[in-house]
């Protein structure tokens, strides 16, 4: 079969990447689910390796989302997912993804700034938004591909313990 190849004159103009940009593995730690008897959402720490969340961190994460479920202002009912908790410098983003509709993955974002004294803020999206960095990314194929083999399976409660128990960790 021949090669076939397509002139791309403009390709050179195409750059979202800084020329002194150095792109850095970070690692992904299985934490305590967040559990309630309306939810059951893995946790996933996500962090560079120079720095980890510390564990008074993520229970500080957990008990917001816990009072957010309980107060309403998080309205999930009936639901498993997933919370990645990714540090980025100061920053922390939450995403807070559950499935719906059988194989849709919903997410609903807050972040916090360790040097500001405000607390978690829910993000408010515009027409376009970033989604995922490449590091989130790695946690949600992984919990795109668990998921899959949850929806191959007779469903019962035995599968969904499977779903719930398995999780990714390492370096992404």
């Amino acid at each position: 079969m021949p090669e076939t190849t397509q002139d791309i004159a403009y390709l050179r103009t195409l750059e979202q990447v800084a020329t002194d940009y150095q792109h850095r593995p970070k690692l992904v730690r299985p934490g305590q689910a967040l559990s309630t008897p309306q939810v059951y959402l893995k946790w996933y720490d996500l962090y560079p390796e120079a720095m980890p969340i510390e564990a008074q961190q993520a229970e500080s994460a957990r008990t917001f989302f816990r009072a957010e479920l309980e107060a309403g202002r998080l309205a999930l009912q009936n639901e498993l997912g997933f919370i990645i908790h990714h540090r980025c410098s100061s920053v922390f983003i939450f995403y807070v993804c559950t499935w719906r509709n059988e194989n849709e993955l919903w997410e609903t974002i807050y972040y916090r700034d360790e040097n500001s004294p405000e607390s978690f803020q829910r993000l408010e999206r515009e027409a376009i938004t970033p989604t995922y960095c490449v590091w989130v990314l790695g946690v949600v194929g992984h919990e795109m591909q668990a998921w899959t083999r949850y929806l191959y399976t007779q469903r019962d409660e035995a599968a969904k313990y499977a779903y719930t128990q398995d999780q990714l960790s390492g370096q992404v």
